[in-house]
């Protein structure tokens, strides 16, 4: 895996806004002007109407940082941005697909000693889910790794510091 420069770091924005169509490629679209690696993004509703949550967790580099957040304050339907170094833990759901013959007493006791659940079984397979951090989805994905594991894939949701009263946006 590529290490970040010091003058590149890693960045979560936590964008909340008015959800109207286009929005999220006229934000996309600031991100590939600029060349910005996105690695996770999310959007999701939330408790007001017409106000949405949008997560993205991308590489910028440290001395465009704040230029580039105020010119994406002044895209209209937004009404607050806020950053976060990656010190700050962005949960994700990771999701592992496995062989139907791998569930035995040991996949039961990696679950509890994980807090990861069995989200469905079918007849070869079953998917395990856990929210976590980058790290703890890769710490299970560790101990699940081998023959039966026959898929991963893991999706952003949103940093918990994030979620704030509308009136202090």
């Amino acid at each position: 895996m590529k290490k970040l420069s010091k003058q590149h770091q890693q960045t979560i924005f936590a964008i909340y806004a008015e959800d109207k169509k286009g929005l999220l490629g006229q934000i996309l679209v600031y991100f590939n002007r600029k060349n910005f690696e996105i690695k996770s993004l999310n959007v999701a509703r939330t408790d007001i109407s017409d106000l949405v949550l949008l997560t993205l967790e991308a590489v910028v580099p440290e001395n465009e940082l704040l230029p580039f957040t105020e010119r994406l304050k002044k895209i209209i339907e937004v009404y607050a941005i806020t950053t976060y170094d990656t010190s700050h833990q962005l949960k994700k759901n990771g999701f592992y697909r496995m062989a139907a013959t791998a569930l035995n007493n040991s996949i039961w006791q990696l679950l509890g000693t994980y807090g990861a659940q069995l989200s469905s079984i079918g007849p070869d397979t079953f998917m395990i889910s856990k929210t976590g951090s980058d790290h703890d989805l890769a710490t299970l994905y560790a101990k699940l790794e081998g023959p039966h594991l026959l898929g991963f894939c893991k999706s952003g949701l949103i940093i918990e510091e994030s979620l704030v009263p509308f009136e202090t946006l």
